[in-house]
């Protein structure tokens, strides 16, 4: 009996050393996202967005890209700005979210929702960039690998 209860705990350990819980934040993405009513609208808008704030966006100390997602059926725009690391987006949110703030305001005249809705995200990028480790991770039957 003991010698089970003993396999037991072993067994149970070897399970929680294993596991993880936690999603471990290397990036952090910032999302803006809004409704359009034309493709012109969405180039006005990269123009602002994309246009007059990258340059400060690449001054900022852990900046790590922005991405822009239109649908061209739904007329959804959205953008992301990425940082590596929790404590510069944080100092980003601290000291120059202001300065995209105003460019997000000036952008929103382009919208038909009249302005955007923010989200913030633990960010991740799996595919087949950088080796193609975390690409050959996934399954075969899994269609979003392709």
């Amino acid at each position: 009996m003991l010698g089970r209860i003993g396999a037991l705990a072993r067994r149970s350990a070897m399970y929680t050393q294993s596991r993880s819980f936690g999603i471990e934040i290397k990036q952090v993405a910032r999302m803006a996202s809004t409704k359009v009513d034309s493709e012109e609208a969405a180039e006005a808008i990269d123009d602002i967005i994309i246009g007059k704030g990258l340059q400060r966006l690449k001054e900022i100390k852990g900046f790590a890209g922005i991405e822009r997602y239109f649908c061209k059926e739904h007329f959804d725009y959205k953008v992301v700005v990425t940082f590596q690391g929790l404590d510069n987006f944080k100092k980003y949110m601290e000291s120059h979210e202001k300065d995209m703030e105003d460019k997000f305001v000036e952008a929103a005249s382009h919208s038909t929702d009249k302005g955007f809705e923010f989200q913030n995200f633990v960010s991740s990028k799996f595919g087949s960039f950088g080796g193609g480790q975390a690409f050959r991770a996934l399954s075969v039957d899994d269609f979003t690998a392709f």
